[in-house]
């Protein structure tokens, strides 16, 4: 019985420090300029904490979804190195909320106003 009460404690605790989703509907860029995909490629390295993102011109264009990795290390011959990568991969999701794009990173529930994007949704 104790157990199960520590199991319930720890469960309930856990559950409080989830990210909250976020409201908005799933929503697609509507054809993004230089200066959105700079701002978008801005807030998913803020985000993320990379240094540097290389986004594709149909990232977040034909799915409200974005997952990023780190990229793999490699030797100078072009071999990559061995050993275990325990970062979880990095989502993003893009969402129409009150007529503004707004990009929510769901790894942290963090979100950004996406100021200089337009886009409509799913």
């Amino acid at each position: 019985m104790k157990t199960g009460s520590i199991f319930s404690l720890l469960l309930l605790v856990s559950a409080c420090q989830m990210p909250q989703p976020a409201s908005g509907q799933a929503a697609v860029l509507t054809a993004p300029d230089a200066d959105a995909r700079q701002e978008l490629q801005q807030h998913i390295q803020t985000m993320s904490g990379f240094s540097h993102v290389l986004l594709s011109a149909n990232d977040l264009v034909q799915s409200s979804e974005l997952v990023i990795e780190r990229r793999q290390q490699a030797t100078p011959q072009g071999d990559l190195l061995q050993g275990r990568d325990l970062e979880m991969p990095h989502r993003f999701r893009l969402l129409a909320r009150d007529g503004q794009c707004w990009l929510v990173h769901l790894n942290s529930g963090e979100q950004r106003l996406l100021a200089r994007a337009k886009c409509h949704v799913q």
